[in-house]
């Protein structure tokens, strides 16, 4: 069974100083960005629990591990897997695929995400589904 979510390995450019992450390219990425924000999440905070018609986001942990469950609304399909900051992979989670994060750690949690689409309380493109406790 294929996934329609991808999970995008990135190459940290690294040397004395730390690493560079390379998160946001024209050339990985197929969407026009209309939003950019961080998530900071509190030990057992469960952030999503909902899926999208029509946006796309792409998601990176900065720091900690998120424990992620996909369900994808075509095929009923649902999977949860563990993402750390030092896996070095981006999540793309296209519309119909339903999505929740979990920190379980004592840890914040720090997601930088990307979006196809600009939030707009007037103009949802979000609906609620509980995938993850």
């Amino acid at each position: 069974m294929s996934n329609r979510f991808e999970l995008i390995k990135i190459n940290p450019f690294e040397d004395k100083r730390g690493s560079l992450k390379k998160i946001a390219m024209k050339s990985r990425m197929d969407i026009d960005i209309e939003e950019i924000y961080l998530l900071y999440s509190t030990h057992e905070s469960v952030r999503g629990n909902h899926y999208h018609k029509e946006t796309v986001e792409y998601f990176t942990v900065v720091s900690g591990t998120a424990k992620v469950a996909l369900k994808d609304l075509e095929n009923d399909n649902l999977q949860e897997l563990n993402i750390s900051s030092n896996d070095n992979f981006i999540l793309k989670v296209p519309a119909n695929i339903a999505h929740a994060f979990k920190n379980e750690s004592e840890e914040t949690l720090v997601i930088l995400a990307v979006s196809s689409k600009e939030y707009n309380a007037s103009d949802t493109d979000t609906f609620i589904m509980k995938i993850l406790d």
